[in-house]
């Protein structure tokens, strides 16, 4: 399990090797989560669980070895008439019992249903391992998700703080033209009612982004306080053709192969209900021994000491019919699990299919947005310093600001969806978790 933790945080993407005490940077929140989050905790527990179950004697290979012994005394009034013609008759005779032994049962034919068993055993512990795995890639794609989602509220802050100060600006020029007699105190009111407004949205957007980081830190059992910030950039990955990612998740998908090993399962079971319709074959065997000792009477000491050993086979022939009604039952459940894959995996195809269309298409928006701020904040420079010089209109510098609002807006919302939708594909394709 060790060594899986350290797989994954190799794979982490670098998005950071900042010393910054107030930084939280990505891979670092991920292995908090790693360390910490509840969810994999109980994930891992069950993993280990299944493993411990995972042993031969649960299976039944193994002969099962008792240890058994016992004593007693007793003081009775005895009377004895034998056939020789003697006679005991005494009062109060003492006689003592001791009895040990070891007692051996080897079940060394069951119709095969031990090696079935371990079978079914082993693909449990196998499933235990990929239900660590899927809860793993739940947890990283959750965190992945806020983690940018933090960077986006940043981001977004970042831009309305730009366009306040363009307003505030706005708001000086107007009191400076006001105090020369040029200005007129419509533009001014506007001002300020840009700034209220700008006022509001950054304390709407600064509680999203509160909400956000307590999510994260609840997600990584953290004891940081929310006054972190995270990394500013986003880092994207390449991914393959979709014919890849087809073959991607016949290979790596957890949930796929988790169902399928359930398939498995249920053929394991059906071979175990089916060994119950064969003869059953033990060894038994015991090393006793044996004290009994008399005041009076025939026998006054009785001992014995040694070994035995036996076969014993049975064979049940008819019970109602139950095994058999079992076994139909099992063929069904069978089929039903391998419907429910083949069912998963055509989902799985059709998920994909739509995730890879949208991820195209965020990383074309994303593309052109990238395109469209750097003319957003060309056109704000240029009008906001025609302002400064007298030269701009109030609805030039207005219109210039919403436009640099709306593309800040635009982008960092398309680069958002360009990482979910990428996390959604690593998460399909078994690339959360190595």
């Amino acid at each position: 399990m060790r060594k899986l933790l350290i797989s994954i945080s190799l794979f982490l993407p670098q998005l950071s090797h900042a010393q910054n005490p107030g930084l939280l940077t990505y891979q670092q929140a991920v292995e908090l989560a790693l360390k910490n989050n509840y969810d994999i905790q109980i994930a891992r527990n069950n993993s280990t669980i299944a493993t411990i179950q995972n042993n031969y004697g649960n299976a039944g290979l193994l002969p099962k070895l008792d240890l058994n012994a016992n004593g007693s005394m007793a003081n009775n009034n005895t009377h004895q008439e034998f056939s020789n013609g003697l006679s005991v008759n005494k009062n109060n005779v003492a006689s003592n019992n001791l009895n040990a032994g070891a007692y051996l049962t080897w079940t060394v034919f069951d119709g095969m249903k031990m090696f079935a068993t371990k079978e079914r055993l082993n693909l449990l512990q196998q499933e235990g391992e990929l239900g660590f795995k899927i809860q793993l890639e739940s947890t990283i794609a959750a965190i992945t998700l806020l983690y940018f989602q933090i960077v986006r509220q940043e981001q977004l802050i970042k831009g309305i703080n730009t366009t306040m100060d363009v307003t505030d600006e706005r708001m000086k020029m107007a009191e400076r033209r006001i105090a020369l007699g040029s200005g007129s105190n419509v533009e001014l009111l506007q001002a300020k009612l840009d700034m209220n407004a700008q006022k509001s949205n950054l304390i709407q957007q600064k509680n999203i982004l509160n909400e956000t980081k307590k999510q994260l830190l609840v997600l990584t059992k953290s004891d940081l306080s929310d006054n972190f910030s995270a990394d500013s950039n986003f880092v994207f990955d390449a991914l393959p053709s979709m014919e890849g990612i087809r073959q991607k998740i016949d290979e790596e998908n957890r949930s796929l192969l988790f169902s399928k090993k359930n398939t498995l399962v249920a053929a394991q079971y059906i071979r175990e209900l089916r060994s119950q319709t064969l003869p059953k074959v033990s060894i038994n065997s015991n090393y006793l021994f044996a004290r009994s000792e008399n005041a009076a009477g025939f026998a006054l000491l009785n001992q014995n000491l040694g070994f035995n050993a036996g076969l014993s086979v049975s064979w049940n022939l008819f019970n109602g019919s139950i095994i058999k009604n079992q076994i139909r039952v099992a063929d069904i459940q069978f089929k039903n699990s391998t419907l429910e894959s083949d069912r998963l995996q055509n989902s799985l195809y059709a998920n994909a299919y739509i995730a890879y269309m949208r991820w195209q298409g965020d990383k074309e928006i994303a593309d052109l947005e990238e395109e469209n701020i750097n003319l957003a904040k060309q056109s704000l420079t240029i009008t906001t310093e025609r302002m400064k010089l007298g030269l701009g209109t109030y609805l030039e510098i207005k219109e210039s600001q919403s436009s640099y609002e709306a593309a800040i807006t635009r982008l960092v919302t398309a680069r958002y969806n360009l990482k979910e939708s990428e996390t959604t594909l690593k998460k399909l394709t078994g690339e959360l978790v190595k």
